[in-house]
């Protein structure tokens, strides 16, 4: 009898243990997971997009964590450059296209503005294709690095 006692005991704790990591490891609410630099970000595409005849574009917590992972690693390399693995990164995502502006300035409005001035960058924000969006925004030293990426 206390070996069963024991095996039950042992068995529901290794299905709590179980179930608590599921729930620890579980994705968070999109929209929580995207804080308010991200969203004015959004919203600056999206006036873009609609004053160009476009959609709005939905915004992807999955997208932001990657987009904010990928600025992270950029402050913290001090160096811009596009995420060559993008791709790889999402391959397990539904896409039929991607997309990817990358900066660093001193405001929000400012490299909205750079973006809107390089005709690539126009281009992706202002995409037909693209349906979704994320945006990853870290401050270094006073420097917003951000990347946004587009998918469709």
């Amino acid at each position: 009898m206390h070996a069963l006692s024991l095996r039950n005991y042992v068995r529901f704790a290794l299905v709590g243990a179980l179930v608590i990591g599921l729930i620890s490891f579980a994705p968070a609410k999109a929209e929580a997971a995207v804080g308010s630099a991200e969203k004015k970000m959004v919203r600056m595409i999206n006036s873009a997009r609609v004053a160009a005849g476009r959609a709005p574009l939905k915004l992807s917590g999955v997208l932001s964590r990657y987009a904010e992972k990928h600025s992270a690693t950029m402050a913290s390399k001090d160096r811009l450059y596009h995420n060559r693995r993008l791709a790889k990164w999402l391959s397990r995502y539904d896409w039929n296209i991607l997309g990817e502006n990358v900066g660093y300035g001193g405001s929000l409005t400012s490299l909205h503005e750079a973006f809107m001035a390089s005709p690539g960058h126009r281009a992706n924000n202002l995409s037909k294709a693209y349906k979704r969006v994320g945006v990853g925004v870290v401050v270094k030293n006073g420097r917003i690095w951000i990347t946004v990426i587009f998918k469709g």
